[in-house]
């Protein structure tokens, strides 16, 4: 089957928004259509090089899965008395697989409850329930999960970038901020992981809140508004390289 035969999937349309953003982000500085493509070329003979697998695989979308368990650490009829996530079982009213169910079509189900297992995010308590064991979804680099995040994420700054640079009214902006330093010391940076962490968790909490406070809002009402996508991605980078570079270039004599 040829690659344009195939039906478009979520994970197809972000990862093409994403190149096709990205490479117009290029040709507006100037380079040429012909350097742009054999740039392009180039980047794509190296990723087949280092792909160790090319199979096709259908993502499930990582920020469903943070939802489950979001729900598992917020709503009340998943929380123990003290405010714990509750132990469930599979079946059940206020099962796992009801909980499941609320982000995701029934034919999913045991798919997302093995890719939940296989990413480490829920475990055994007991012999027949299950618990948690983190509060946001970390999954592996070469997840088919990974790539849509990736994708959208790319995909979503650059529609900001572009937003921002052709909105005529500060009312209209988004946000789209960063800072960088050039000589932070290599002993620093595990406190900088740390301390980003403690702050990123806290603003993308205080959003995410925010947020389903509205979806909620919205879904109580009477008739039903018109709704979009909206949401924030937050990073934090270390480029050791840089230095390595640097260190390695003739210092000049003053």
């Amino acid at each position: 089957m040829k690659p344009r035969d195939r039906k478009l999937t979520e994970s197809d349309r972000f990862l093409r928004q994403a190149l096709v953003g990205f490479m117009s982000l290029v040709l507006r500085t100037g380079i040429s259509v012909n350097e742009l493509r054999a740039i392009s070329a180039e980047c794509v003979q190296r990723a087949k090089d280092e792909s160790a697998d090319s199979r096709k695989k259908q993502g499930l979308d990582i920020h469903r899965l943070a939802s489950i368990l979001r729900a598992w650490h917020k709503e009340t009829r998943y929380l123990t008395v003290d405010g714990r996530p509750l132990p469930l079982l599979l079946s059940g009213k206020v099962g796992l697989r009801s909980l499941i169910g609320a982000y995701y079509p029934q034919s999913k189900i045991g798919v997302v409850f093995d890719t939940l297992k296989r990413a480490g995010l829920v475990k055994r308590h007991g012999q027949r329930r299950w618990v948690p064991t983190e509060g946001h979804v970390r999954m592996a680099t070469d997840s088919q999960e990974t790539l849509d995040h990736v994708s959208e994420g790319v995909t979503r700054f650059l529609e900001t970038v572009a937003n921002n640079v052709n909105s005529r009214s500060k009312r209209d902006l988004l946000f789209e901020q960063s800072c960088k330093v050039r000589r932070l010391p290599i002993s620093d940076c595990g406190p900088f992981r740390t301390f980003v962490r403690q702050q990123a968790i806290a603003f993308l909490t205080a959003v995410d809140d925010w947020l389903e406070a509205r979806v909620e809002s919205g879904a109580r009402r009477r008739s039903k508004p018109k709704t979009c996508s909206a949401g924030a991605f937050a990073f934090a980078y270390i480029d050791q390289t840089s230095k390595r570079t640097e260190a390695r270039l003739p210092k000049r004599r003053t």
